[in-house]
């Protein structure tokens, strides 16, 4: 892997751990995508434009979402990073990847790296369930220079988790 702008990678992490503050959002809505019971925030401004057991997508002024279910039996935690960068390079075409950071969230393997598409930023994350199994792939888009989506962006991010 290419590991290009480390940069854009400072500045991601900095504002994933920034984001810990601003996430406590009164103007967000919780989500719960019944196929899999996986349950996020999304600002409630978002438009949800698709919503089946193939893909959750939405959309915000500036920032694009999408989830989707990635069906391999064999994605563990430690497979998580080529899976992410496979994703990243060869399904999105994305230049510009950054390293990845791999997180735990609410009982979930998580990792994201970022890169760069038509002018647009990308956080790719790998999700995987780890009572279930169930793992999942999303990336949000967003435009760089605006400070308030990238925030979002993480915080749309930190707030994955299964019901407990």
């Amino acid at each position: 892997m290419k590991v290009h702008n480390v940069k854009n990678f400072v500045l991601v992490f900095s504002l994933l751990m920034f984001s810990q503050i601003v996430y406590a959002q009164d103007d967000w809505k919780q989500y719960t995508w019944q196929p899999f019971g996986l349950e996020f925030e999304l600002p409630s401004s978002y438009q949800v434009t698709t919503n089946t057991p193939e893909a959750l997508e939405a959309i915000g002024e500036g920032i694009e979402f999408a989830i989707y279910p990635y069906e391999d039996e064999q994605l563990t935690e430690q497979g998580l990073s080529g899976f992410l960068v496979k994703m990243a390079e060869r399904d999105l075409n994305l230049s510009e990847i950054d390293e990845l950071e791999i997180l735990s969230v609410d009982g979930m393997a998580a990792g994201f790296i970022s890169g760069r598409k038509d002018g647009l930023m990308y956080l790719v994350l790998g999700l995987i369930e780890k009572k279930s199994g169930d793992s999942f792939y999303a990336y949000i888009a967003f435009e760089p220079d605006q400070e308030e989506v990238v925030e979002d962006a993480l915080a749309v991010f930190e707030s994955f988790g299964m019901p407990n």
